[in-house]
């Protein structure tokens, strides 16, 4: 059977779906393969500022305070992560597919924008809000139903959001400035996220009191993000081509069929899993080996400003060698800069955490942008395989994969952790600070190494992509 850039097979035409993804496109696009204007990337970028202000406080700081404040074990508080997570998991590709079938007049994916605003700040608010004493597995059943509701209608928000930012540009410079945007939005938010809430929590001597509030006080501010979005955006109505739907498990192996798939999939796990385990241990690796938790907002600043600082020479790099060499340059940076946390000590000078920090935040800069720009890519190749453009399944299946693989992480870390003698509050024992050291060092770069792998295995360069899209351009001109 023929094949098509990248090495894929086409399928079948009867195993083609419910639409056409190029049904919608946002407002602001001057064309689908022109250049977008600066405040329609700032609209859509801005729309992240929900997931990251909420998963960077959750990664944080939930396992931290329901180990150190409500109690919890580091295994059973590791539990509600995976459970959550998991679960979690397995509705994003639901979702996908629930978005890529809607049909309303408000479009597709905007009406669940709208459901999901008053909810998602509601259940972040639920879930600082200690019921009070009770048993540990009382307290261990509130906080995983908590955790799993506000996960579900996280979902319900950021996958249809993540389907809109993967059709804005056809154009392939274009789709990295996109991401672009809405990465230096992550960034920057991601930092804001990772100051002000404790700040919030820690200026109350009543610790639960303080935690009660910021998860006010986030839950009121995130509400606002969906429903700006929803009434400053509509989607475009172009006639829809009907086909024969395929069955949910059909989909979903037709969609990991695709060899570029695979790889991207394998890329964005090791990235954003490395990503997520930082950002769930620092707070330990900081208190209880290097005895500096009031340097910790000063590092996370450093790392963040790092990685905001250098996107630009990243996507310069990007333009001039493609997206598959520069996530490879990327990922080499981090993996060897991520080691230099095993040789700090509590008697290391400071410049030294916060330059380690500036390496590791260039490389973990890259690691954030690139994937998703890489999606639409592999979109193209499917839509030659399959005949089908479906952002939402896709977006879904690679949330599914990186929060399953995160929730494992997490939870496998709670068990070293106590396993180790870990006590809250408390000076650690000799193995307990080994595990925390060693953690915070090898376990993102377990998952680095993985993401390079995938990138150099990774089958589409710049040149596939100009193929594709001459030859999606030549099917469309003959319909």
């Amino acid at each position: 059977m023929p094949t098509v850039p990248g090495g894929t097979e086409p399928s079948n035409p009867k195993h083609v779906s419910s639409s056409r993804q190029r049904n919608y496109s946002p407002a602001g696009i001057a064309g689908a393969s022109g250049k977008l204007r600066w405040n329609t990337k700032l609209l859509y970028g801005s729309g992240e500022i929900v997931n990251v202000i909420t998963i960077t406080v959750i990664g944080m700081y939930y396992l931290f305070f329901l180990t150190d404040y409500v109690g919890l074990s580091p295994t059973l508080a590791g539990g509600i992560f995976m459970v959550g997570r998991i679960w979690d998991a397995f509705i994003d590709p639901v979702m996908g597919i629930v978005t890529d079938r809607t049909r309303t007049k408000w479009g597709r994916r905007r009406p669940f924008l709208f459901l999901s605003a008053v909810p998602v700040g509601l259940l972040f608010f639920l879930m600082w809000s200690y019921p009070g004493a009770g048993s540990n597995t009382l307290n261990a059943i509130y906080f995983t139903a908590a955790y799993m509701l506000f996960m579900t209608t996280l979902t319900l928000y950021y996958v249809p959001y993540l389907s809109l930012v993967a059709e804005l540009t056809e154009d392939y410079n274009e789709r990295t400035s996109v991401n672009n945007y809405r990465i230096v939005v992550q960034l920057l938010m991601g930092l804001v996220a990772a100051v002000i809430p404790k700040m919030i929590a820690d200026s109350y001597t009543d610790a639960f009191q303080g935690y009660r509030t910021m998860g006010l006080a986030v839950g009121l501010f995130i509400i606002l993000i969906p429903l700006l979005l929803f009434f400053r955006t509509k989607e475009r109505q172009t006639p829809e081509v009907h086909s024969r739907s395929l069955r949910f498990g059909s989909e979903i192996r037709l969609a990991l069929a695709s060899r570029p798939f695979r790889r991207l999939l394998l890329l964005y796990v090791g990235c954003y899993a490395a990503a997520n385990v930082i950002e769930g241990f620092v707070i330990y690796y900081m208190k209880y080996w290097l005895n500096r938790e009031e340097e910790m907002s000063y590092l996370l600043v450093t790392v963040i400003v790092a990685g905001v600082l250098t996107l630009p020479l990243w996507t310069k790099v990007s333009q001039a060698i493609g997206k598959k060499k520069t996530i490879i340059y990327g990922l080499l940076l981090w993996a060897v800069s991520q080691l230099a946390w095993m040789v700090l000590s509590p008697d290391s000078p400071s410049y030294l955490v916060y330059v380690i920090g500036a390496v590791v935040g260039s490389g973990y800069g890259v690691a954030h942008v690139v994937p998703w720009s890489m999606l639409p890519d592999v979109l193209d190749a499917d839509e030659l395989r399959t005949g089908l453009r479906r952002e939402g399944l896709y977006s879904g299946i690679m949330t599914f994969f990186m929060k399953t693989s995160n929730s494992l992480a997490i939870f496998l870390i709670g068990i070293l952790l106590e396993a180790a003698g870990y006590v809250p509050n408390q000076i650690q024992s000799g193995p307990a600070q080994m595990t925390i050291r060693t953690t915070m060092t090898f376990a993102p770069e377990l998952f680095i190494v993985a993401g390079l792998i995938a990138a150099f295995i990774y089958p589409l360069g710049k040149e596939d992509f100009t193929r594709n899209r001459e030859r999606l351009l030549e099917k469309a001109n003959t319909k």
